[in-house]
């Protein structure tokens, strides 16, 4: 099992850590819907289950594979298949990337990875998304300077003409004494369900120094239109209202945790309100998180509605 909580994990928590967990990471959907760019009528039902066909997982997981390798060989055709044509991502330094600023700097010679090594990957497929993460040590040059290290990543990618391209991507470099791999300490498992109740409780009361507290002051996601939502647009729209969430339906859930980062990825049907329209419907997403000053806080947000 690695360092990864699956449902079995949560299974063995106490019924109370189950139900915040639930409650919590549903009211993270909904930050899925800022990054979906989404809105319409939906009956919410129960979340679709993610796919067990190995020949889907391993294909999505293949991608991971590829892009290191295409990257290695500076293949830039390949790269060029592998990301979607609207592909962004904003960098851990807040610099928003597209798919032609990626390709500009590998075939420039501006980003070099030398070497690569995937650890193990963790992929959901719901239809036509599919959402994928895991670690990688890199030995790369970019500007003429070593940049090697080990990271945590987190792809969203679809399916599209039959083939799984890259739609947004976030990272995070690890510290050097992170777990290569570890079974999952309980005791920071409930700190996290805690500090996922902390926030779940937040948004339903539209409590926004407690968001504050909550996300990180360099917080972004993309939306599907490729425009950038920050932690004041966040702030903003809770402050305001125009967001409620009434109900929802948790779908499976993986959590890594690996020293001072960590990573969520799940699925939600909810039942939602945006500007007074029903936005209502089923979202896959992840969240990257940092703990900094001994806290966590959620620093990156990648979702999508599941099709």
């Amino acid at each position: 099992m690695g360092a990864t909580m699956t449902s079995e994990v949560i299974d063995g928590l106490t019924c109370e850590s189950q139900d915040r967990v639930m409650k919590t990471l549903a009211a993270f959907a909904l930050l899925a819907s800022f990054a979906s760019g989404c809105a319409g009528p939906a009956r919410p039902e129960a979340p679709k289950a993610r796919s067990s066909d190995p020949t889907l997982v391993d294909a999505v997981k293949r991608v991971a594979q590829d892009m290191g390798d295409a990257m290695v060989a500076g293949d830039i055709g390949e790269l060029d298949r592998i990301y979607a044509d609207d592909f962004a991502t904003v960098s851990s330094s807040g610099a928003f990337i597209t798919k032609k600023n990626l390709l500009g700097d590998f075939e420039s010679f501006h980003d070099k990875l030398l070497t690569f090594e995937n650890g193990p990957i963790d992929v959901q497929v719901f239809g036509q998304v599919a959402v994928s993460q895991g670690t990688v040590k890199e030995k790369r040059i970019r500007d003429g300077r070593d940049t090697s290290g080990k990271f945590a990543w987190m792809d969203l990618l679809e399916n599209r003409a039959g083939r799984w391209v890259v739609m947004r991507s976030a990272s995070a470099r690890l510290s050097a004494d992170a777990p290569e791999e570890q079974r999952q300490d309980r005791t920071e498992v409930e700190a996290l369900v805690k500090f996922e109740q902390y926030v779940g409780d937040a948004m339903v009361a539209f409590d926004v120094a407690r968001l504050d507290e909550a996300y990180a002051e360099d917080w972004t996601t993309i939306g599907r239109s490729g425009e950038v939502f920050t932690k004041k647009s966040l702030l903003e729209d809770f402050s305001s209202r125009r967001h409620q969430l009434v109900s929802f339906t948790l779908g499976p859930m993986n959590v890594r945790v690996l020293g001072d980062v960590a990573m969520f990825q799940a699925s939600a049907t909810e039942k939602r309100f945006q500007d007074g329209k029903d936005a209502s419907g089923e979202f896959v997403f992840m969240d990257l998180l940092r703990k900094r000053a001994g806290k966590w806080v959620i620093v990156r947000t990648l979702g999508a509605r599941v099709t």
